[in-house]
């Protein structure tokens, strides 16, 4: 699959994209699931519109909270790890806004001290914060007349080129994979998609859409979006969240296709394996 000429009507019908997508929003979400902790055991559809209107909530009021939410998330699990996390800190420090005064605490504080501040000892993400802050001091300089850190993020998300990323100012850090660069753009206005694991595992699993490139996915997604004339980023949250809600593909979608493969050994017929697997038939042809 190439990043020109994808599209996802290559490869499943529109018909089949909604009914899929409309199977998913139609589920609950679980405790396991992203958004629980705040929405409760309501359909997913409901809880990822909420979602995407709250989504950039937060990095308005307080863009210095979004910045270390977005740093804290990369390959964690968000309910266990992050969440409680930037829970402590908002009540900790309620006047913690902006990004100068985030740059300020990091001056003052040394690292393990700025370890204890945010719940984790890893000197990696440490290092992504100040470099990106760094980055965020350039863009200052570049905008002098924007003094919103919010607006800076969202224009800079705004004019940013997602296939040449690596030549960003924020995109061509150490440690900035294209999933933090997105999920950076989604929390500061931009309505796309973070492609991260989970997503590209919903892809795979629910809709055949086997190994896509991080480009890819996020194409994928956002003409999953334009399909169903729903926002980029409530397409990201209903796979998140059902993602998280119902399975953990890491561990069971092994497990799922092993079962498959016997019921084919068996005999047992490709329709009814897919009925009770929830695996297309393009995926089940494919562990013959």
């Amino acid at each position: 699959m190439s990043k020109k000429d994808f599209h996802i009507l290559h490869y499943i019908s529109k018909e089949e994209i909604l009914r899929k997508l409309n199977e998913l929003g139609s589920k609950n979400l679980t405790k396991t699931g992203h958004g629980f902790s705040s929405f409760g055991a309501i359909p997913i559809i409901k809880s990822s519109q909420k979602s995407t209107i709250g989504f950039s909530a937060k990095s308005k009021e307080k863009p210095a909270i979004g910045l270390i939410d977005i740093v804290l998330s990369a390959n964690r699990n968000y309910n266990k790890v992050v969440e409680p996390n930037i829970k402590r800190i908002e009540e900790s420090y309620p006047d913690l806004k902006n990004f100068t005064q985030l740059k300020e605490l990091m001056a003052n504080l040394t690292q393990n001290d700025f370890y204890n501040f945010w719940g984790h000892k890893d000197e990696k993400k440490y290092k992504t914060l100040k470099n990106i802050l760094k980055s965020i001091d350039q863009l200052k300089k570049e905008n002098p007349l924007i003094t919103d850190d919010f607006v800076l993020i969202n224009e800079w998300g705004t004019k940013t080129d997602l296939i040449n990323y690596k030549t960003d100012p924020i995109g061509s850090l150490p440690n900035i994979a294209i999933a933090t660069f997105q999920h950076l753009r989604m929390v500061f206005g931009i309505d796309t998609i973070k492609p991260d694991q989970r997503v590209k595992e919903v892809l795979d699993y629910e809709f055949g859409l086997e190994n896509l490139s991080d480009i890819n996915t996020i194409k994928a997604v956002e003409q999953i979006a334009e399909i169903a004339n729903l926002k980029v980023i409530t397409v990201d949250q209903i796979f998140v969240q059902y993602g998280s809600s119902y399975y953990n593909q890491s561990a069971n979608k092994l497990t799922i296709k092993q079962i498959a493969h016997n019921l084919l050994e068996l005999g047992v017929d490709i329709n009814v394996i897919s009925k009770a697997t929830l695996l297309t038939k393009k995926q089940i042809e494919r562990i013959k």
